[in-house]
C-alpha cells in the first residue's frame, strides 16, 4: 500500500480589503482627527509639509515591507523580517520595539477616543479609555477573523464621513492663511514630522499579520502601498482644511479641531458626525495595534526570545490569549503614566528605529539573499527608496526631544541585554547580520582541500620539531619562515647584504633543521628568511604574500606566574587574515588519543576537522566532548546527543568517540578530561570583536592543563582581525607614498 503524503498549511482568512482596512485605518484613524491640532500649534502652516515629509518616508518603507513581506509572509512582521536579515540580537531589539510602539500608539488612540466621547456624555477621560481599552481585549480574545470584520466596517464608515467632511470645507478655505508657509521655521516642521511619525505605524501592523492574508504575493503589496499612499493623501488634505480656516475657528485650541470646524461649517449635525467618525477611527485604530501588537511577542516566544508561555494557544478560539492579555494590559496602564503628546513622540521615536531597519534590510538582502527568501515583488526604484526611508528616517529621531530619543537608545539596550541573558544560544537565527555579509549563515562545514599551504615562523629551535609535525600532519605544502629583526636604523637592504657577506653574525640552524627534518607525508617544502623591522609584521605579511590557508604559531613558555602569548604572537593574532593554529606545550612522541571541546560553533568545527587529519597521520584516536548544563532542556541535550553520534559514525578510517558531559563549569569539565588525552585540540570563542586576542576560556585550558592544547581559531572576513589587518595595510600604503613623495 503507497504511503500517503501528509501536508500541514495555515489558514489565511484576511483578503486585500480587509489588509488594506487594517493598515488604513491604524494609520488614519486616531492621528487625523487628534494630531491635526497639536500639528498646527507646533508649526503652524508648515505642518502640511510635516505630514507630507512622513507620508513620503512612509510610502518609501511600504515599498520596502512589500518586498519583505512576499519574500517572507510571517507572523511577527518587521521582527521577524529584521530578525532574519540581522540576527536574533537585533530581532530582539526591533520586537521589543515594534511591540511597544503599537503599545504606544494603541494607548494614544484610547485617549483621543476617551477625549471625543466627551461630547456626548461628560465623563473622566481615563475611565472612558480604560474601559474602552478592556472592551477591545475581550473583542481580540476571540480572534482576529471577527477583528477583521469590524476593521472593515470602520474604514468604509471612516472614509465616506471624512470624503463627505472635505468636500464642503474646501469651499471655506482662505488663502490668506498660507501665506506664512513655515511661521516657525523649517526646523519646526522636522520636528512636527517626529512627533505626528506615529500616525504612519500602522505599516508595521500590516506586516505583522502578514502571515494570515491571502495571496500575499498579490495582496500584500497592494495593501502596503495603498495604505501609505491613501493615508497621505488624506493626512495632507485634512491638514489643508485645518490650515485653510484657521481663522474661521481661531487656530487650534482644543484636541479636536475637526469637531469645532464641522460644528462651524455643518452645524451640530456636522459636529456630531465628525465626532462620531472620530469614535469610529480611535476605536479602530486601538483595536488594529492589539490586533498586531500580541503577535511580536507570539513570534518572538517562536525564536526562543521570550517564554513559550506566550505561545500557548486558546483551547476554544485558537489565539495567541496570554500575548494578548499582555498587550491589553500594558495599553491600559500606559493611560496613567503619559499624556498624549508624550505618547506620541514616543512612538514615533520607536517607529523611526524600525524604518530605518526595514529599509536596511531590503539592501542588505538584495546584495545576500537568504535561501528561504524570495520575494515576488521587488522594488523597482532600489537603492533609492531605501536610502529616502533610512535618511529622512534618521533625520527626524534627534527632532523628537531629549525623552523619546533617551527612550529609543534605552530600547537599544535592553534589546541587547534581554538577548544575552535570556536569547543567548538558544535565540533562532543562529547567525547574525554578519554571518548573512559574509554569506555564511548556513552550519560551517569544512571541505576537504585538494591542497593545504601551512605557514610556519620559526623562532625557537625546542619549538620547531613540533610546529613542523603538526604542518606536515595538517598541510600539503609547508612554508618555514625566519625572520631576521633588523634595528630601525639600518636599512633591510644593508641588512640582507651584510647576512650573505657575513658581516653580521646570524645563527643559521632553523634552516638546517627544516632541511633535515623528516617528510613523512612527501609535501612541497619551502623556506623562507625574512629581514625586517618587526617580527610580526613580517609574518602577515609573508602570510599574505604566500597565500597560505594556516598558519601555526607556539605559545611562549611559562612566565613565572602565567604563560604568555608573547607580543609576537599578540600582534599577529590582532591583524591576520588567515586561519591559526596555536600550540601550548610540547607534543609527545607518539600521540594516540586526541581531545575535541566540541560546541557546535565554527572554531570548534574546523578544531575537529584538524583533529581528524592529525588522527588519520597518527593513527589517534578522537574523543569529542560536549558541554552542557545539567539544567539544560532534555529535548535539548537529547538533539545534541544525536548530532555527535552523527558526527561520530560519520569517518570510517578514524576511531571517534564522543561524551556529553553535564557540569557548570566548562573549563573544569575540559581541564578533567583533557588529563587523560595527550592533545587537547579547543576552538576559539565565536566573537568577531572581542577585546581579548583569544577567548578566556581557551586561555583558561590552555593556562592550567597539564598537557598540551591546540588552539584554533578561524579567520572571518568580518572581524576585529580584518579590519585591523586593513587599517595597517592602508596606513603603510600611504606611509610609502609619503616617503616617495618626500624624496
Amino acid at each position: 500500500m503507497a504511503a500517503i503524503e501528509t501536508k500541514e498549511r495555515l489558514g489565511r482568512s484576511l483578503g486585500f480589503f480587509s489588509t488594506f482596512a487594517i493598515g488604513t485605518g491604524t494609520m488614519i484613524g486616531a492621528g487625523i482627527f487628534i494630531l491635526p491640532g497639536i500639528a498646527f500649534t507646533n508649526a503652524g502652516a508648515g505642518a502640511i509639509f510635516s505630514f507630507l515629509i512622513g507620508g513620503i518616508i512612509s510610502i518609501a518603507t511600504a515599498i520596502s515591507m512589500a518586498e519583505l513581506a512576499t519574500g517572507m509572509p510571517m507572523a511577527g512582521g518587521s521582527y521577524y523580517y529584521i530578525s532574519r536579515t540581522m540576527g536574533a540580537a537585533f530581532g530582539a531589539i526591533i520586537g521589543l520595539g515594534s511591540w511597544l510602539a503599537l503599545v504606544f500608539k494603541g494607548t494614544f488612540a484610547l485617549i483621543g477616543l476617551a477625549e471625543y466621547f466627551q461630547v456626548f456624555y461628560p465623563s473622566s477621560i481615563y475611565f472612558v479609555a480604560a474601559v474602552s481599552g478592556l472592551l477591545l481585549l475581550v473583542v481580540n480574545y476571540r480572534g482576529s477573523k471577527s477583528s477583521g470584520s469590524l476593521q472593515n466596517i470602520i474604514i468604509i464608515l471612516l472614509l465616506v464621513i471624512l470624503a463627505i467632511f472635505l468636500a464642503k470645507v474646501f469651499f471655506f478655505v482662505e488663502l490668506e492663511n498660507f501665506n506664512s508657509v513655515m511661521p516657525y521655521g523649517p526646523v519646526s516642521v522636522l520636528t512636527t514630522t517626529g512627533t505626528i511619525f506615529i500616525s504612519y505605524l500602522g505599516l508595521a501592523e500590516l506586516a505583522a499579520i502578514s502571515e494570515e492574508v491571502k495571496n500575499p504575493s498579490r495582496n500584500l503589496p497592494r495593501a502596503f502601498i495603498a495604505s501609505a499612499v491613501v493615508v497621505t493623501i488624506f493626512y495632507v488634505l485634512i491638514m489643508i482644511a485645518v490650515v485653510g480656516v484657521s481663522s474661521l475657528h481661531g487656530g487650534s485650541t482644543t484636541i479636536t479641531p475637526l469637531a469645532d470646524i464641522a460644528n462651524l461649517i455643518y452645524g451640530e449635525r456636522g459636529r456630531f458626525l465628525i465626532v462620531f467618525a472620530a469614535l469610529l477611527a480611535t476605536l479602530s485604530t486601538a483595536n488594529g495595534a492589539i490586533l498586531s501588537s500580541s503577535r511580536f511577542p507570539f513570534a518572538m516566544s517562536r525564536d526562543a526570545l521570550m517564554p513559550q508561555w506566550f505561545v500557548e494557544i486558546h483551547k476554544k478560539y485558537e489565539t495567541p490569549y496570554n500575548s494578548i492579555l499582555v498587550t491589553g494590559v500594558i495599553m491600559v496602564l500606559l493611560l496613567f503614566l503619559f499624556d498624549i503628546e508624550q505618547l506620541a513622540r514616543l512612538g514615533g521615536a520607536f517607529n523611526i528605529l524600525i524604518y530605518v531597519l526595514l529599509n536596511l534590510a531590503v539592501i542588505v538582502l538584495r546584495k545576500r539573499t537568504l535561501p528561504e527568501y524570495e520575494p515576488t515583488f521587488r522594488d523597482p526604484f532600489f537603492p533609492f527608496t531605501q536610502i529616502i526611508g533610512i535618511i529622512g528616517s534618521l533625520i527626524l529621531l534627534p527632532l523628537l526631544g531629549g525623552m523619546p530619543l533617551l527612550f529609543a537608545i534605552s530600547l537599544i539596550a535592553l534589546g541587547a541585554w534581554w538577548h544575552w541573558f535570556y536569547g543567548r544560544g538558544k535565540a533562532t537565527p543562529r547567525y547574525n547580520l554578519f554571518d548573512l555579509l559574509e554569506n555564511n549563515i548556513e552550519p560551517v562545514v569544512i571541505k576537504s582541500e585538494s591542497v593545504v599551504k601551512v605557514l610556519v615562523p620559526i623562532s625557537n629551535v625546542k619549538r620547531e620539531h613540533d610546529l613542523l609535525k603538526l604542518a606536515d600532519c595538517l598541510g600539503d605544502e609547508i612554508v618555514g619562515l625566519h625572520v631576521i629583526k633588523v634595528p630601525d636604523q639600518t636599512t633591510l637592504k644593508f641588512a640582507q647584504e651584510a647576512f650573505h657577506n657575513k658581516k653580521i653574525e646570524i645563527d643559521s640552524h632553523f634552516k638546517e633543521e627544516f632541511e633535515q627534518y623528516p617528510v613523512i607525508l612527501g609535501h612541497k617544502r619551502k623556506y623562507i628568511t625574512a629581514f625586517d623591522h618587526s617580527v610580526s609584521n613580517s609574518i602577515i605579511e609573508q602570510a599574505e604574500v604566500e597565500n597560505v590557508d594556516l598558519v601555526i604559531m607556539g605559545w611562549h613558555e611559562s612566565n613565572r606566574f602565567q604563560y604568555s602569548l608573547g607580543d609576537v604572537t599578540n600582534e599577529v593574532l590582532s591583524s591576520l587574515k588567515h586561519h591559526i593554529v596555536l600550540l601550548k606545550g610540547y607534543l609527545i612522541h607518539k600521540t594516540t588519543k586526541i581531545l575535541v571541546a566540541y560546541n557546535g560553533k565554527d572554531n570548534s568545527v574546523y578544531g575537529l576537522h584538524l583533529a581528524k587529519k592529525l588522527a588519520i597521520n597518527t593513527g589517534a584516536k578522537i574523543e569529542i566532548i560536549t558541554i552542557v548544563s545539567p539544567d539544560e532542556d532534555k529535548d535539548r541535550k537529547k538533539e545534541i546527543s544525536e548530532k555527535l553520534r552523527a558526527i561520530s559514525k560519520s569517518e570510517e578510517m578514524i576511531s571517534i568517540s564522543f561524551k556529553m558531559l553535564e557540569r557548570y563549569s566548562v573549563e573544569d569539565a575540559i581541564l578533567e578530561a583533557s588529563n587523560n588525552a595527550d592533545l587537547t585540540v579547543i576552538g576559539d570563542s565565536s566573537q568577531r570583536f572581542k577585546v581579548s586576542f583569544l577567548g578566556t576560556l581557551p586561555q583558561r585550558v590552555a593556562r592550567h592543563s597539564r598537557n598540551p592544547v591546540l588552539i584554533v581559531k578561524r579567520s572571518k572576513p568580518i572581524s576585529k582581525q580584518n579590519i585591523t589587518y586593513l587599517l595597517k595595510k592602508n596606513a603603510n600604503i600611504l606611509r610609502e607614498k609619503l616617503n616617495k613623495s618626500f624624496k
